[in-house]
């Protein structure tokens, strides 16, 4: 019999060696009691811990104005999270905050889908866009 959690303890160890935080837009202004004004609510931290992040390129084949068929090859990434993370929802905001590669950490990139489910459940997929390339 296959042991998932021994799998998953891999994964952990192995797959997700960066430090990512993962943030979501407050959804209610609230009032700024200095100015009087509204003003958009702080970010919720929905993650912060361990994760891998993984290049994933995508074809897209799409027909262009002339009726000619254009293909584009555009990068996405692959985060990596443990099962236990909080469902990350999509425009969620991912921040490298540690990372094997140097030039990774301070790069923002935003949740574009929903994680993926698995009935053989050992870590969590996630699909993101690149937003910031400037490393701190």
């Amino acid at each position: 019999m296959l042991n998932v959690r021994g799998i998953a303890r891999f994964a952990d160890r192995h797959m997700m060696p960066d430090k990512v935080q993962v943030t979501r837009a407050g959804e209610e202004d609230v009032l700024d009691p200095a100015t009087g004004e509204l003003v958009p609510a702080a970010p919720l931290v929905v993650y912060e811990g361990k994760a891998g992040l993984y290049p994933q390129q995508e074809k897209i084949r799409a027909k262009g104005q002339d009726g000619a068929w254009a293909e584009e090859v555009r990068a996405g990434y692959r985060l990596l999270l443990p099962v236990e993370a909080a469902e990350l929802e999509d425009h969620d905001e991912v921040l490298v905050e540690e990372a094997r590669d140097a030039q990774a950490v301070g790069r923002t990139y935003e949740v574009t889908t929903l994680g993926e489910v698995s009935s053989f459940p050992v870590l969590r997929t996630v699909w993101l866009e690149q937003r910031d390339r400037s490393a701190s």
